[in-house]
């Protein structure tokens, strides 16, 4: 155990930065969301938004199932599940950087080179985590009284993040022992965390409300996520259910269970190693991999971005056969509640749709993020292959304007298979069961074109003007920019420009018998503009900034 102190220290001081901007991402959304429930919706307005909430399983998919009409309950079934999401993706990231991001990077060698003890490097990583996370879930729990919510609802919300991020930060450190690289640990890390979200929403999804559609209980696939877990703590809960932290017990043996994986796998592995080794190349590249059409590297880019491509596509895949399967069970359990049913004939009447409509359009928003990120991540990828060997890539007939071209490209295409495998998987399903809804599911993913558009420009901007930040920045603006859309409509009228910052709040309804394209039409015009500044950059700047 000798330097873990110091270690410790290190680990804080290097990831300052991070922590401050989890804090502000974290505590930063719930106090806003929660003063403006506050001053915007009184108790009248909060039934409403929680029936709202009962009668449309695709927004409980999303959100959460509701527990009361309370500012505290509607406020946690309105933002726990992107809490809890956000602090998952915090620990996992933090544990794949402080392993196997050190053990690629050669740092994790060098410090083994002197004197500390073997297992050092892991207890200070546990325990940096912990603080960081205690810092985040501290933050939030300060906030959460100062603005009045009940003490011992805000403590458990606290616990239940701390619960969820704990578990994450295990994910992380096996996921970085078990894939040769911190890429694909954190893409594993990643698919388990987006697990968690769509079988905790799954469960939800399928509750059964009360008469008075104030709250719903949840079907019994939420006991196998651990966001599941911690919501169903119900930590703000109205009579006649009441807070209850025996759920978050289940933290408790994932923890014991996680931990001594870890612990196993570390006590066996040579450094630099990992479960899955890596698997060698060819020692002579195809014709194909040299194929660069007018200077376009084509064969190479699609080459290296072919597995991320191919775990996007069955992502799409995964989250069609979601709707497919379930637009029909949600349909017909509403159907046996009047209530809801006259509830969702006024929602069909108003967005133009029926209750599998209203669903599929609600799942087709997270396809539509999905593909904007399978897109971003393709033309992002184009920074690290700059710096890994842009010099010998330009050496050749290679053109710049080319290699960016060839990124874009591949984005979009990887993009359009997403859209493509989710419609056709989602149509196969629901024409499996009698029903066709091609013409519907089409236009869905028609309407999300122009989203991602935009996100294809701004990752092609940021490699072009701000190559520096490029490994963050791009994701803040997809899934921030989601969350203020999601959000602002919470924050009241004096918030309302804020939502018309997102692009997603432009996109056109496509359950609309004569959908509004203004927003898209904008939205293309957008991402044509940037693409053109950031050819002209990329084209101009040094390939070494």
């Amino acid at each position: 155990m000798t330097g873990t102190g110091l270690l410790l220290v290190a680990a804080l001081r290097r990831d300052r930065l991070h922590v401050v901007l989890w804090v502000l991402a974290v505590a930063g959304m719930w106090s806003a969301v929660l003063g403006g429930l506050g001053a915007a919706f009184d108790e009248e307005s909060r039934r409403g938004l929680v029936a709202l909430l009962a009668a449309q399983p695709g927004l409980m998919l999303l959100r959460g199932a509701p527990a009361g009409t309370g500012l505290g309950a509607v406020m946690f079934v309105s933002t726990f599940a992107y809490l809890a999401v956000m602090v998952a993706f915090m620990m996992t990231f933090f544990a794949v950087r402080h392993s196997r991001g050190d053990e690629d990077a050669g740092r994790a060698e060098l410090v083994r080179g002197t004197a500390v003890g073997r297992w050092a490097p892991l207890v200070s990583t546990l325990l940096a985590g912990a603080i960081e996370l205690a810092v985040v879930c501290g933050v939030t729990l300060a906030a959460s009284l100062a603005l009045g919510l009940d003490a011992l609802g805000s403590a458990l919300m606290a616990a239940a993040l701390a619960g969820v991020g704990v578990v994450a930060m295990l994910v992380g450190l096996l996921a970085g022992q078990v894939f040769p690289t911190s890429r694909a640990a954190n893409g594993a890390a990643s698919i388990v965390v987006g697990l968690w979200f769509f079988v905790r929403g799954i469960g939800d999804a399928l509750g059964e409300p009360s008469a008075d559609l104030t709250r719903v209980e949840s079907a019994w696939p939420i006991w196998l996520s651990p966001i599941g877990w911690g919501a169903q703590a119900h930590p703000f809960a109205d009579e006649p259910w009441e807070p209850d932290g025996t759920p978050l017990l289940l933290f408790v043996p994932a923890v014991l269970l996680l931990g001594a994986l870890v612990v196993a796998l570390e006590a066996r592995r040579e450094l630099g190693r990992s479960l899955l080794a890596e698997r060698r190349g060819r020692g002579a590249g195809t014709a194909l991999l040299g194929w660069h059409p007018g200077g376009a590297p084509l064969g190479l880019t699609g080459r290296l971005q072919r597995a991320a491509s191919l775990a996007w596509l069955v992502v799409g895949a995964g989250i069609g056969a979601i709707a497919g399967r379930l637009a029909p069970v949600i349909s017909e359990a509403l159907a046996e509640n009047p209530a809801l049913g006259r509830i969702v004939e006024t929602l069909g009447a108003e967005g133009g749709g029926d209750t599998e409509g209203l669903f599929l359009t609600a799942l087709a928003g997270v396809i539509g993020v999905v593909a904007s990120a399978a897109g971003m991540q393709a033309v992002l990828r184009l920074r690290h292959e700059e710096q890994a060997h842009g010099e010998l890539v330009l050496a050749t007939t290679v053109r710049r304007t080319g290699w960016l071209g060839s990124h874009l490209l591949l984005g979009a295409l990887a993009s359009l298979a997403v859209l493509a495998a989710f419609t056709i998987v989602t149509g196969a399903s629901l024409a499996a069961g009698g029903e066709e809804r091609w013409e519907q599911l089409w236009r869905i993913a028609l309407t999300h074109l122009p989203l991602v558009a935009v996100y294809l420009a701004v990752g092609a901007a940021l490699v072009a003007f701000l190559p520096s930040t490029v490994a963050w920045l791009g994701w803040v603006l997809l899934i921030g920019l989601l969350l203020v859309g999601d959000f602002a409509p919470l924050l009241g009228e004096a918030w309302e420009w804020l939502e018309n910052l997102s692009p997603f709040h432009w996109l056109a309804n496509p359950l609309a018998d004569d959908p509004d394209w203004t927003g898209s039409w904008w939205l293309l015009a957008i991402a044509a503009a940037l693409l053109a500044a950031a050819a002209a950059r990329f084209r101009a700047r040094d390939a070494l900034v």
